[in-house]
């Protein structure tokens, strides 16, 4: 048992597993409330339709990919999955204001501190850690 806990730690430090979570935890909340109440999360959509859809599949695919590269414990797997889900949120922060969505800028940077940073930082290490 002890073994097993040595593994899991050598694989990737503390700060790196909670950023992880945090990404899994985050994504499918907003996922699951989105599925579950649309109008809560996402101002001016009163009822579940195609492109809310997209939004939810889109971020649980990525959920499951990081959760399935912790679980064959990749450090390529995780660092492109993150690369992945950093991409999209940076995406979704430049439409955003592209497009001048005046309902969802407040959540903006919520999702900068949340998500694009610690991903980042993720990111830089397992970089690291890979090369």
């Amino acid at each position: 048992m002890e073994n097993t806990n040595n593994q899991t730690i050598k694989f990737l430090p503390i700060w790196v597993w909670v950023i992880v979570l945090l990404q899994i935890v985050l994504v499918l909340f907003f996922s699951v409330g989105t599925a579950m109440n649309p109008g809560n999360f996402i101002p001016e959509v009163t009822e579940l339709n195609y492109i809310t859809q997209l939004y939810i599949t889109r971020n649980v695919t990525v959920a499951l990919g990081i959760i399935i590269a912790l679980l064959i414990k990749s450090h390529k797997a995780l660092l492109l999955i993150l690369t992945i889900r950093l991409l999209t949120d940076i995406s979704d922060v430049i439409t955003v204001y592209a497009l001048n969505v005046e309902v969802i800028k407040s959540s903006v940077p919520m999702v900068i501190v949340l998500l694009i940073i610690p991903a980042l930082l993720a990111i830089l290490h397992l970089w690291k850690r890979i090369r």
